[in-house]
């Protein structure tokens, strides 16, 4: 798929990662909430009025790493709410959501990249495109146009 932006959620503000992804052409949003994304509903919110504010292209891939990834169904709820296509969901070395209602409205991809991830092996079981990978940034890229 092609999105208009990236957003990336649990990742540095910015780093080698953003800037490889800039160089293969992707629109990037890096929220930064006050809140940690152990907080839940309230790293949700403010990650979410900070994509509003930046009035993003789509549709969006919501991208997480580490803790963020269980906040991606209702922050991908909170983007439709506000007529915001989601286009895809990617995991990367992230805790994965619970399964409930009617998420995911969207393609899923989950990214290791250290060998053995446990992980991997529940994405897979849930029919997601996995991928595993060394070198982070072209391993996202391969999994983003395959979603």
């Amino acid at each position: 798929m092609t999105p208009g932006t990236l957003v990336l959620l649990g990742f540095p503000p910015s780093g080698r990662l953003h800037d490889e992804l800039r160089a293969f052409g992707y629109g990037l949003l890096v929220p930064d909430p006050r809140d940690s994304p152990e907080s839940g509903p309230r790293y949700v919110a403010g990650a979410a009025l900070q994509i509003g504010a930046a009035d993003p292209r789509t549709p969006l891939v919501l991208v997480a790493h580490g803790a963020a990834g269980p906040a991606l169904p209702a922050l991908g709820g909170a983007q439709r709410a506000a007529h915001r296509l989601v286009g895809g969901y990617v995991f990367v070395d992230a805790e994965l959501p619970v399964p409930a209602g009617d998420w995911p409205d969207a393609p899923c991809g989950y990214l290791a990249t250290s060998p053995g991830d446990p992980r991997l092996d529940a994405a897979r079981l849930r029919a997601w495109r996995t991928a595993e990978a060394g070198e982070l940034a072209p391993a996202l890229r391969r999994l983003i146009d395959d979603l």
